[in-house]
């Protein structure tokens, strides 16, 4: 029988784990910045952050804020999308008007 014992490690202060960790929860950088910062492999970066006792609530309040302006954004957009549509249709409207005057006006139809 394997038995499997999980400890809390001691983070030993100016250690790269600790530089990793205070990078994701303090400065709120993402895995693949934190690897570039340091020169070394994502994976590790990940590696090191699951073990963190923090990891799991951080990943899901990111997730929330991650949502939200994915929303605001959408929503945003759709309005942005509704002003170009109404201003296209005036365009066109303007376009449709100026055509008629100018055949009102001309001189074939006078005739």
């Amino acid at each position: 029988m394997l038995i499997t014992i999980y400890r809390e490690e001691v983070i030993k202060p100016n250690s790269l784990r600790q530089k990793i960790c205070e990078l994701y929860f303090e400065k709120k950088f993402n895995c693949v910045c934190i690897a570039k910062e340091l020169g070394i492999s994502p994976q590790y970066v990940s590696k090191v952050l699951k073990g963190h006792p923090k990891y799991e609530m951080e990943k899901k309040i990111r997730s929330e804020e991650r949502y939200k302006k994915y929303l605001e954004r959408k929503k945003k957009n759709r309005q942005l999308r509704a002003e170009n549509l109404k201003g296209e249709h005036e365009l066109e409207y303007l376009k449709h008007l100026q055509f008629q005057h100018s055949i009102e006006m001309s001189k074939r139809y006078l005739v």
